[in-house]
């Protein structure tokens, strides 16, 4: 199998020196004090209860990593990585391990790299050939490892290896190498970036580069793309100029005085002269660490970017901080209502599409209440849902920290239009599409599950018979290490088969990660690399 080492690093700053690994632990330490030391309990309020799960695996610990549904060797199956270092492909089905699986992700020989990113299930070859799973490797709460990213066939065996640059450290910022290459926190996004019908892999990395990547794991031509910062955020990637079948990049990055931008950057590039090229960027002084998603959210049918801003540590990125920007994808320009307030620092990604009691897609999206008033209180979370012109729909407060957790959007009830599940430090919740009221007997402090979920849940309709076939609900959670050395996998029957398609049922709406709001496109867009 080829093995690829990145070039030798060019000489450059380290960038932003922020104590991250800092910041982590003491989010981590606050949702210890919130959580409780023993295994997750699973909430039984009322009658009306979410059902109990059909079954659940024990594993490593799993924090940023979502599952993801897709078909594996013929096989619907849950795909997810642990702070461990192990991919899991798990039948949803049965919740057995599929044959080859779990597979350690090692970019040292014999040494498993902790993983943060989400692994994404590609089409590499064709869509009639066998899928590949791509994963990136590293982690701020797990030290001493290297970073990059591999790719798996479907089998468990190694299709590639890649590894990024090591240019500082990036558990104490020391500015400069430490014998451990970067993380790849981005998880990887699947599309033809430069228009030849290929599927590439893109992502971004701690050492400040944006990657695109062939099938074969090579460089694509003109790439990485030096930023100059680190790259927290996941790429989306969307058809919106040039050739039919070309993507750009939507993706968002730190910034330490790039052309003057202190904070962060959203950037739009696109793939020209064998290179990529920015066609436009917006600098906010604040951190980009959330990534962005693209759907239609008004009535001129033009697709939008939605993406959140973080929490620069220490500041002084003040006036960009605690908000959700919507610029249009085709040229930059904001949206009309955009950006709108949040309750504090924005890490998850926005999840879009139609909600109960209304017509036109939504903005659902979490944030950590730092500065929270009233009811509220610093230790809790917010769940959001906007109309496409920025005016607030409804909010509700989760427990615990919630920065690092996105919404998925489907129908729970099987009436009534779409709902809202979103997880937090302090568990699970499933929320009203409509009002934003809990559903099924929960409440702020009592959720599903206690279970600390720091990702995405995953909702798929899973094909066979038996108690774990129709519509179910994954939850990978119980992760930092920091707060629980266990973690779990929970395979959730529906309350009822949802009565409309979910229109963003997994972390960045799909298997290939591209971060699309699929449901809310026109055709034209759908048939032409969208």
């Amino acid at each position: 199998m080829p093995r690829h080492f990145a070039r030798a690093a060019p000489r450059r700053r380290a960038g932003r020196l922020v104590p991250r690994a800092a910041l982590l632990a003491a989010l981590a330490a606050l949702a210890a004090a919130i959580l409780p030391a023993t295994p997750p309990a699973l909430a039984q309020p009322a009658a009306t209860s979410f059902p109990a799960p059909t079954w659940s695996d024990t594993l490593g610990q799993i924090a940023i990593s979502s599952p993801t549904v897709a078909t594996v060797e013929g096989v619907q199956a849950v795909v997810f990585g642990s702070e461990s270092g192990y991919v899991y492909v798990i039948d949803a089905l049965t919740g057995a391990n599929l044959p080859g699986w779990p597979e350690p992700v090692e970019l040292a020989p014999g040494t498993p790299s902790a993983i943060e990113s989400s692994p994404t299930v590609a089409y590499l070859d064709g869509p009639t050939k066998p899928p590949t799973i791509v994963v990136g490797a590293g982690s701020t709460y797990v030290k001493n490892q290297q970073g990059g990213l591999v790719a798996f066939n479907e089998n468990g065996t190694t299709r590639f290896v890649f590894h990024t640059h090591d240019i500082y450290n990036e558990w104490t910022n020391a500015p400069r190498p430490d014998g451990y290459d970067e993380a790849v926190f981005s998880t990887p996004a699947i599309g033809d970036v430069t228009g030849n019908g290929q599927q590439d892999i893109v992502f971004g990395s701690w050492d400040h580069e944006l990657y695109a990547l062939t099938p074969s794991g090579s460089l694509v031509p003109g790439f990485p793309f030096q930023t100059e910062d680190t790259i927290w955020s996941s790429p989306a990637l969307m058809h919106v100029r040039g050739a039919p079948r070309t993507e750009d990049i939507f993706i968002g990055g730190d910034a330490t005085g790039r052309l003057g931008c202190y904070g962060g950057f959203v950037y739009d590039f696109t793939y020209r002269h064998r290179r990529p090229t920015i066609v436009w960027q917006h600098c906010e002084p604040q951190t980009i660490w959330s990534s962005p998603a693209i759907g239609v959210i008004n009535g001129t049918g033009r697709p939008a970017v939605v993406v959140g801003t973080g929490f620069g540590w220490p500041p002084p990125y003040k006036s960009g901080s605690d908000k959700i920007f919507a610029f249009y994808a085709d040229n930059g320009a904001g949206v009309p209502g955009w950006p709108v307030p949040t309750a504090g620092p924005v890490f998850g990604s926005p999840a879009i599409g139609t909600l109960a009691g209304g017509t036109t897609p939504a903005v659902v999206d979490t944030s950590w209440c730092v500065a929270c008033t009233k009811s509220a209180s610093i230790g809790t979370s917010n769940v959001s849902a906007w109309t496409g012109s920025g005016q607030l729909i409804w909010t509700q407060t989760l427990n615990g920290p919630n920065d690092f957790a996105s919404p998925v959007i489907a129908n729970l009830t099987g009436t009534g239009g779409n709902d809202v599940v979103v997880g937090s430090a302090g568990g699970l919740y499933p929320i009203d599409g409509a009002t934003g009221a809990f559903l099924f007997g929960t409440s702020t402090r009592v959720p599903v599950n206690t279970c600390s979920s720091q990702n995405s849940v995953a909702i798929a309709d899973v094909a066979g018979s038996g108690p774990g076939s129709g519509w179910h609900m994954f939850e990978a959670c119980g992760g930092p290490h920091q707060v629980t050395p266990i973690g779990h996998l929970y395979d959730y029957p529906l309350p009822a088969p949802p009565s409309t398609p979910p229109p963003w049922p997994m972390w960045r709406d799909g298997t290939d990660h591209s971060g699309v709001a699929v449901s809310t496109l026109p055709a034209s867009f759908r048939g032409s690399g969208g």
